[in-house]
């Protein structure tokens, strides 16, 4: 049983080009449960997709000067980190389709970063551009 996301309004972080990479990671994840013998190439597109949104994402950060982005870096680092122990596992010792592993722990983290990490950075920006 395949576990989806969908994208929301509330995981919105107003700037249009993170929101549409959130919604394009969102869509990859999903490609995850339908990927048998393919698992390791669509795993693969994740990962290099995941790379280069964190780097437009702290790129933005940097930019606006958040006070926080030291540790939002950390946080993406750590969690590449374990998306590529994961692929190169998966690599050595095959997929089963059955194993929901992959897809919990990437829904459980995108979803707890966008909703909670991403959203300190949004209400920060927005704060500061009303001041």
């Amino acid at each position: 049983m395949a576990h989806l996301m969908k994208w929301t309004d509330a995981m919105s972080v107003g700037v249009e080009t993170l929101d549409e990479d959130h919604r394009q990671l969102i869509h990859l994840i999903n490609n995850l449960a339908y990927a048998d013998a393919d698992f390791a190439e669509v795993f693969n597109r994740l990962l290099d997709y995941i790379t280069s949104h964190f780097e437009r994402e702290e790129a933005h950060l940097e930019a606006l000067g958040y006070p926080g982005i030291d540790s939002h870096r950390a946080q993406h680092d750590a969690f590449a980190d374990r998306v590529g122990e994961m692929l190169r596992h998966y690599r050595e010792s095959g997929f089963d389709t059955t194993d929901g592993q992959v897809s919990d722990f990437l829904w459980t983290w995108l979803k707890s970063h966008i909703l909670i990490e991403d959203m300190k950075y949004a209400i920060w920006a927005r704060a500061r551009q009303a001041s």
